[in-house]
């Protein structure tokens, strides 16, 4: 907002006067607009009819490209795109052509136009969706370049039903590596959940992470192989964590360390399109405080008349019920959007049924990245054994039964 209707609506607002440069046409203006706003702490505010108890924060023309930045290009924003941007500032902020605004603020932005927009698969077989925590996917991202401190992969782990993730660089895809993240950052953070789904890896498939979980009742279960889209949640969000790291490292993209916890920050207080919520939201029962907010401050920060034994008493009524009635709306949501997404890649994939004793080649997928004149199939091999979800059991044809079920995919 240009400086002049700023501090011509506070002065009429607080004094009733209006300021006397102003032409009849002008000071009129400023009558009709007053009963859009409120004058708090010296400060300019917008009623919000859609939460009256948090008022907008009007920023002032010269204060719009620090609120921009922070709300997208800074590390702790992510260069997320213009729906989250847009939706991130127009719960705290109000200025005139705000849309706008951010529009060509994220449609002019260099890193992300270089970037580009990076494409999405979603998993056929739904993950069944408990309490927060129940169930974690993990993953290891890597090998990426190598930092100055030696990192080269990535250990991230997601939550199924609030999508928190967590995430840690590390120099090795070694064992030692992965347990130790997942008894710090998982279990002493969040508690011990009932189930953890991984590929198969030998950074997974160890006696340490087996001996972890058998000592904390957590159930390890194993995505097929040869199908590491199994686990379809931590697979987007691998993407979506390199895709932000790629914005910010140097271009010889051996800092990218540095921005692990400021990308953990920028997609927890992301909305998701399935929960309609922020992870951060649906864990802690409350909104977050971005940086921005205590410079630009917004009603969040005022804390205007709070009594501090109201507040906690509102805050064990919001955890004991609303968050669980938000957490069940969540779960509904999620299920909901599993079953969309199956049904939309069921039309597309006209699935392969095989019976007992059928003759079939094996495609190797983890040769995508490798030598691309390598032959990709390996068999032929005989069906073994049927179970759900079009995972087999295969036989050699010299009798031997392979160990591992592969998908049909």
């Amino acid at each position: 907002m240009d400086s002049n209707t700023y501090y011509s609506l506070i002065q009429f607002l607080t004094t009733l006067l209006l300021p006397v440069h102003l032409s009849k046409e002008q000071q009129a203006a400023i009558k009709r607009k007053s009963r859009y706003f409120v004058v708090i702490d010296e400060q300019l505010y917008k009623k919000n009819k859609s939460n009256p108890n948090r008022p907008l924060k009007v920023v002032k023309q010269d204060e719009i490209d620090d609120v921009l930045h922070h709300m997208h290009s800074d590390p702790l924003a992510g260069h997320f795109s213009l729906d989250e941007t847009y939706r991130k500032i127009k719960i705290r902020y109000y200025w005139p052509q705000m849309f706008e605004d951010v529009r060509n603020y994220v449609k002019t932005c260099d890193e992300c136009q270089r970037r580009g927009k990076n494409r999405r698969a979603e998993p056929l077989h739904p993950i069944k969706i408990g309490q927060p925590f129940d169930r974690v996917g993990m993953d290891i991202v890597g090998p990426l370049p190598q930092t100055k401190d030696g990192n080269k992969y990535i250990v991230v782990a997601t939550e199924y039903l609030t999508k928190w993730p967590e995430a840690r660089a590390i120099p090795d895809a070694k064992a030692t590596s992965v347990v130790s993240f997942f008894y710090e950052d998982i279990i002493c953070r969040h508690g011990c959940p009932k189930e953890i789904l991984t590929d198969r890896g030998t950074h997974f498939v160890n006696d340490m992470l087996n001996s972890l979980c058998d000592k904390f009742g957590v159930k390890h279960r194993l995505s097929t192989a040869y199908h590491p889209q199994t686990n379809g949640l931590v697979e987007r969000f691998n993407r979506t964590l390199c895709e932000t790291l790629a914005k910010f490292a140097n271009e010889n993209k051996n800092d990218w360390d540095l921005y692990v916890s400021t990308a953990l920050f920028a997609y927890r207080t992301r909305k998701h399109n399935t929960t309609r919520h922020e992870p951060f939201y649906l864990m802690y029962g409350r909104e977050t405080i971005l940086p921005i907010e205590f410079k630009v401050a917004t009603s969040a920060m005022l804390n205007i008349g709070n009594d501090e034994q109201e507040d906690l008493l509102n805050r064990v009524r919001m955890i004991s019920g609303r968050m669980a009635e938000e957490r069940l709306v969540t779960q509904d949501r999620i299920y909901d959007q599993q079953q969309r997404q199956k049904q939309k890649y069921g039309k597309n994939i006209k699935e392969q049924y095989y019976k007992i004793g059928d003759l079939v080649l094996l495609y190797k997928s983890h040769l995508r990245e490798r030598k691309k004149l390598e032959e990709r199939w390996t068999g032929p091999y005989y069906i073994y054994e049927v179970r759900e979800n079009g995972v087999y059991k295969l036989r050699t044809m010299e009798g031997k039964i392979l160990k591992v079920p592969v998908n049909s995919e």
